[in-house]
């Protein structure tokens, strides 16, 4: 698997893999993503601000990620953080139906770290909701530590961290 910036070409791809994502959350019990959310506008929106990512394997688009730099939201939880300096944020995580639930977490991941350690960010901070059992297990396999269950803008979440320096 490979990451890469996406473009506006990408665009169906993207729609396509969060609507199965917003379907699975659904089946697995849990309702995080509310109807229309992540929205094609939001999609455009992170890529024209430069943090769109798609996960590729071999040449088919197989997941999406929002990549930001800081968060004002974040920065309004004051100090629950454990680490100071600049930090990258997850966003609108998904994998598509062809490589999800087959082990590919930690490698997606580990990808989304790299690309944040050549931006010079070294610490790595994730939101998710508190019915959301498949990503909690997957941020503490992958040494994402818990900070707590605080208010963000978009409602209440568990909030995760991890530094990643080398």
């Amino acid at each position: 698997m490979e990451i890469r910036a996406a473009t506006i070409c990408d665009l169906e791809c993207i729609i396509s893999i969060l609507d199965s994502a917003r379907e699975y959350q659904r089946l697995s019990g849990f309702n995080q993503w509310i109807d229309g959310y992540p929205s094609k506008g939001n999609v455009v929106k992170d890529i024209e601000a430069g943090g769109a990512m798609v996960i590729m394997a071999e040449k088919d688009v197989v997941g999406y990620a929002f990549l930001a730099i800081g968060d004002v939201a974040y920065e309004k939880l004051g100090d629950i953080w454990r680490f100071e300096g600049n930090y990258g944020v997850v966003h609108r995580l998904a994998l598509s139906a062809d490589v999800r639930g087959k082990g590919h977490s930690t490698e997606v991941l580990k990808l989304i770290e790299n690309e944040y350690i050549s931006s010079g960010i070294n610490i790595i901070r994730v939101d998710t909701g508190r019915e959301n059992r498949i990503m909690q297990r997957i941020m503490e396999k992958n040494g994402y530590e818990l900070s707590g269950f605080h208010e963000f803008e978009w409602g209440w979440r568990l909030a995760y961290e991890k530094s990643i320096m080398l």
